[in-house]
């Protein structure tokens, strides 16, 4: 999908974020998408937001297995993707697909360069951002984490 599809698609609204329906060949559905995204200086979708998407729609069947093996359900049902710009600091591209699974259950579940990882547990992306510069001497703010802390998560999350 190009950006210009991608665009003539979307529908923006006062709080920052764009829906589309996309059609995911592999699943043979539509599947409400959201974009969330600062409006600045007009809303738009980053090079990382197409190409989450784009690795979203290029999954083959393996990786939908893989997906029922992280639920542990055989019944589930994909009910939208995300994709915020606020991810694009990261290494990777990110977006999460929610599913409904079981009875009532609502599971986020996180997708890196086109593969399921795992399932949400409430861990924040913002909480893994790492400083760009921190002046020689000073330490990051309290409100980010240094580098170290970061990949300790990420190792945990690529292990379950």
């Amino acid at each position: 999908m190009t950006k210009k599809e991608l665009s003539i698609n979307t529908k923006w609204d006062e709080f920052e974020m764009g829906t589309c329906r996309l059609f995911v060949p592999v699943l043979n559905q539509y599947i409400p998408t959201v974009f969330f995204q600062d409006h600045k200086p007009k809303p738009t979708i980053s090079n990382k937001m197409l190409q989450g998407i784009n690795d979203i729609l290029d999954m083959d069947e393996n990786e939908f297995t893989k997906l029922r093996e992280i639920l542990n359900v055989e019944d589930y049902k994909i009910k939208e993707i995300h994709i915020d710009q606020g991810n694009d600091v990261f290494e990777g591209v990110y977006s999460e697909v929610m599913v409904a699974a079981g009875l009532n259950e609502q599971v986020s579940i996180i997708v890196k360069d086109g593969k399921f990882l795992r399932t949400n547990d409430g861990t924040y992306f913002d909480t893994l951002i790492v400083p760009e510069k921190v002046n020689e001497g000073s330490s990051p703010t309290k409100e980010k984490m240094d580098k170290e802390a970061r990949e300790k998560i990420l190792a945990m999350m690529r292990s379950s």
